[in-house]
């Protein structure tokens, strides 16, 4: 083994399984890397370079299917095309491992593994993986197990190597730029040029090729543009290039020509609010610890059961972009290994003291949830209904009592 020692990425929510797989590959001289589901891996991905990922297929109770790390995988190839996965199960069965090297893996190996042929298989992997070279830098990673969100990425896998342009729309904070990045990763092109459409100018429209050109807000175009830019939309694919579009407005109110529409969105993809995928904000919010920790070099932490329901109870009006703010600044201040609500700087944000009552109308509001949960036996989607709220926002008022 060299002395620049290949990480490894091991991807199994078996505790006794990932430190029987710990010893193996550290007495065989390679770095190690663990996460217990496909979500922690991918946050990892995002912040370490990894040279070679060993990944489960099954990480709930009971499953035997193997689409959760069938999912897995295809989010971590999403992140970086030229990953390279080994498929390690055994509850799946072959055709689901056949499965999986159709859809990216570069081997499989059974549980439970022969230490000889798993160590062959990672070294014969490792010689024959393909370099990035894309960029030097880690490529973005999208977070979210939401159906939202999978139906997003999955638009996304459906157009990514192609050259039809796209755009992105969604409320401030949503990720429409980080989504643009990573659609061009995917695409595997080797050019990338973000132009805000404010200051878009004939000279950013060239014929470069193998080029993705993220327009921000498209909205802002300024009309003396347009010509040129639909010339060059007309042009950019003869050249493999593509033009990728964002706007916090929604597609019927940014307000240009509709010619000009139809040439800047054949594929119109709308990112959800945060309020709206509620179970995207937990694995979001580990993933701004694990980012934040390394890169300012704090010890690890982890969110508290409490600081959990506390976050998926905030109403989060400036979407991911708040979520993360909210993250980095309790690092930053807290001490605890753990963080609590107290440690969540939630209503220091602009505009969060307004989603607080206060007072009798407090109290009111209080009476009001108790008495619908009640008398729907705490069932909070039939009190929801009653009281003409989602059941998000229900929840967070919940939270918000006490209840």
């Amino acid at each position: 083994m060299s002395e620049a020692s290949p990480t490894l990425l091991f991807v199994d929510d078996d505790a006794d399984v990932r430190k029987t797989a710990e010893l193996l590959f550290r007495r065989a001289g390679y770095a190690y890397l663990e996460a217990a589901s496909p979500v922690s891996a991918l946050s990892l991905l995002a912040t370490t370079p990894v040279d070679l990922v060993l990944l489960d297929l099954n990480f709930s109770k009971s499953q035997t299917s193997g689409q959760e790390g069938l999912d897995g995988l295809a989010d971590m190839l999403r992140h970086d095309p030229s990953l390279s996965v080994i498929v390690v199960t055994g509850h799946s069965g072959l055709q689901i491992a056949v499965q999986a090297l159709r859809a990216g893996a570069r081997d499989f190996v059974m549980k439970p593994w022969n230490n000889e042929r798993l160590l062959a298989t990672v070294e014969a992997t490792l010689a024959s993986r393909r370099t990035d070279t894309l960029a030097s830098t880690r490529p973005p990673a999208l977070i979210g197990l939401s159906g939202p969100m999978r139906r997003i990425m999955a638009a996304m896998d459906r157009c990514a190597t192609l050259t039809i342009p796209v755009l992105f729309s969604g409320e401030t904070g949503t990720g429409k730029s980080l989504a643009a990045t990573v659609l061009h990763h995917q695409s595997r092109r080797s050019s990338l040029s973000v132009v805000e459409c404010a200051t878009l100018s004939p000279e950013d429209l060239d014929d470069t090729p193998n080029r993705t050109l993220i327009l921000e807000n498209i909205d802002r175009l300024p009309d003396k543009i347009i010509p040129a830019l639909l010339s060059y939309l007309h042009r950019a694919p003869r050249s493999n290039s593509r033009v990728i579009s964002t706007s916090a407005r929604p597609r019927a109110e940014i307000g240009l020509d509709r010619g000009l529409m139809y040439a800047l969105s054949t594929m119109d993809i709308a990112l959800v609010p945060l309020r709206e995928r509620v179970e995207d904000i937990v694995p979001l919010a580990e993933h701004f610890i694990l980012a934040t920790c390394q890169l300012h070099g704090f010890h690890p932490r982890t969110l508290s059961p409490e600081a959990r329901a506390s976050l998926q109870a905030e109403a989060w009006t400036d979407n991911v972009h708040a979520l993360k703010h909210v993250i980095e600044r309790a690092i930053i201040l807290s001490d605890h290994p753990a963080l609590t609500p107290d440690d969540l700087p939630l209503h220091d944000r602009p505009g969060a003291a307004a989603d607080t009552p206060r007072g009798n109308l407090a109290q009111s509001e209080k009476s009001l949830i108790e008495e619908a949960l009640n008398r729907h036996n705490f069932n909070v989607s039939a009190a929801a209904a009653e009281l003409g709220l989602t059941r998000p926002s229900l929840y967070r008022r919940m939270a918000k009592h006490g209840l």
